[in-house]
């Protein structure tokens, strides 16, 4: 969508988990950095490295990007918005902001989904940066949330990237809870609800093991996918989600969960996952 003015370029934010500001991380803390069987035998259901949910694993790569293109689409017919994109590193967050609430209500459109309560302030979720407020109820919608005073000091990306990243768990959460949505999409909707309920339910969850839970793998990979091809995957989105929902700089996934899980192997994917995900863990460490 845009034509590269600089070289490819390493964006970490400074929140890797947006949606769960109270999980402690630790660079040396591996048994938080790392997936955890025991905690994710709790709900296998919820966690894309669980054999339970290895079906929405194969499925929800294709439509992830289908969803994404569609909503590119949409972005590039709106004059205001795809002007603004091509020009996004050179705009303040004041400047982003009335942009971002264009593409917001771009984005619900492009879900067919009732729209979340979308709140732009510095006060309404007191130390977050961004939020995704929900209840397991097929009457909410979801809030998404940006605080202006946190995301000023991020990279130009990165309220962009936030909100793509957490309007999409408002698609997810109708998904799981509408009646006549579970019904259409039954394999999405049950991982889906899943992987809130856990959020809601299971203490202790580390960085994989919560960027593993279905509706964070899928929302980064949308998100990712979406920054990707607006800047002509000039953008590394490094600080957002594990490397299974990352893309490097030829728009190819950093790990591609869905092969691994059909590769004949002796260890587990959740085991093939530990082994490959050492080198985020020392690209992370190497951060600090």
């Amino acid at each position: 969508m845009i034509s590269p003015k600089k070289g490819f370029t390493k964006i970490a934010f400074a929140l890797a988990l947006p949606v769960c500001a109270s999980l402690s991380l630790t660079a040396n803390a591996n048994d938080k950095f790392y997936a955890n069987p025991s905690i994710q035998q709790q709900a296998p259901q919820a966690f894309v490295l669980q054999q339970p949910n290895q079906q929405f694993l194969a499925l929800t790569q294709t439509k992830t990007i289908a969803d994404a293109d569609k909503l590119l689409a949409l972005m590039a017919q709106d004059k205001v918005v795809s002007t603004a994109l091509q020009n996004w590193d050179t705009l303040s967050l004041e400047q982003q902001i009335p942009l971002l609430r264009q593409i917001f209500e771009l984005e619900v459109a492009s879900f067919g989904i009732k729209p979340p309560k979308l709140v732009i302030d510095n006060h309404s979720y007191p130390g977050k940066m961004v939020y995704f407020d929900f209840k397991l109820t097929d009457r909410d919608n979801g809030t998404v949330y940006l605080n202006p005073d946190k995301l000023a000091s991020q990279p130009q990306y990165a309220a962009l990237a936030f909100l793509l990243h957490e309007t999409r768990h408002a698609y997810q959460l109708q998904l799981a809870m509408r009646p006549n949505q579970t019904q259409a999409n039954p394999v999405f909707s049950r991982s889906y609800k899943a992987s809130f309920t856990a959020q809601k339910q299971i203490k202790g969850m580390g960085f994989s093991d919560f960027l593993t839970l279905s509706n964070e793998y899928e929302a980064f990979l949308f998100g990712n996918y979406m920054i990707g091809r607006i800047t002509n995957w000039q953008v590394d989105m490094i600080g957002m989600g594990t490397y299974a929902s990352q893309f490097d700089s030829q728009g190819k996934l950093k790990m591609d969960l869905a092969k691994l899980a059909t590769t004949e192997s002796d260890l587990s994917l959740l085991e093939q996952y530990n082994q490959l995900a050492k080198a985020q863990f020392d690209a992370r460490r190497a951060s600090k």
